[in-house]
C-alpha cells in the first residue's frame, strides 16, 4: 500500500491506495502535531507501506508557497518515523481547489465547510493518485 499526505501547519489529510497501488481513496485528516504518533497506531513499523507521496505545495509559478514550511516539518517527522519508506514530494498545486470542486460537484459542499478535514484527505487522495499515475 501507498500513502499519500497533505500536509498543513494544522491538519494533514490522509489517503491510502489500494493494496494493488492503482487507486487512491481519501482516510482522514490527522492533527500535524500528533502525526507521527497516530501514523505509528495506524501503520505500525511502516513495513507494509510501500512509499509516501507527500504534497509539496508550489505557487502557479513553481516556486514554493507558504506552505513548504508545513510539508518539510512532515518530511522530517516521517525521516524519524519511518527512515526505510520512501518518500516522494508530488507537485500539489491546485489539488484542494479540485477537491472542493469535487464536492460541490456531489452536493457536500455544506458539510465540507462544516468539517475541514473531508477536505485535506480528499486533496491527500488527489496527490497520491497523481503521484500512482506518473510512476505508471
Amino acid at each position: 500500500m501507498w500513502i499519500g499526505l497533505d500536509p498543513g501547519l494544522r491538519r494533514t489529510g490522509l489517503a491510502e491506495s489500494d493494496a494493488q497501488g492503482m487507486m487512491a481513496f481519501p482516510v482522514a485528516a490527522l492533527s500535524t502535531a500528533e502525526l507521527a504518533r497516530e501514523l505509528a497506531r495506524r501503520y505500525g513499523d511502516g513495513s507494509g507501506i510501500r512509499g509516501i507521496a507527500l504534497g509539496s505545495p508550489q505557487q502557479l509559478n513553481g516556486a514554493p508557497s507558504q506552505g513548504a514550511e508545513a510539508r518539510d516539518l512532515v518530511a522530517k517527522a516521517l525521516e524519524a518515523l519511518w527512515p526505510s519508506v520512501p518518500v516522494h514530494l508530488v507537485d500539489e498545486r491546485l489539488t484542494s481547489k479540485l477537491a472542493a470542486q469535487g464536492a460541490a460537484l456531489l452536493g457536500r459542499s455544506k458539510a465540507v465547510k462544516k468539517d475541514k478535514g473531508q477536505l485535506d484527505a480528499a486533496a491527500a487522495s488527489l496527490i497520491l493518485e497523481n503521484y500512482l499515475h506518473q510512476k505508471k
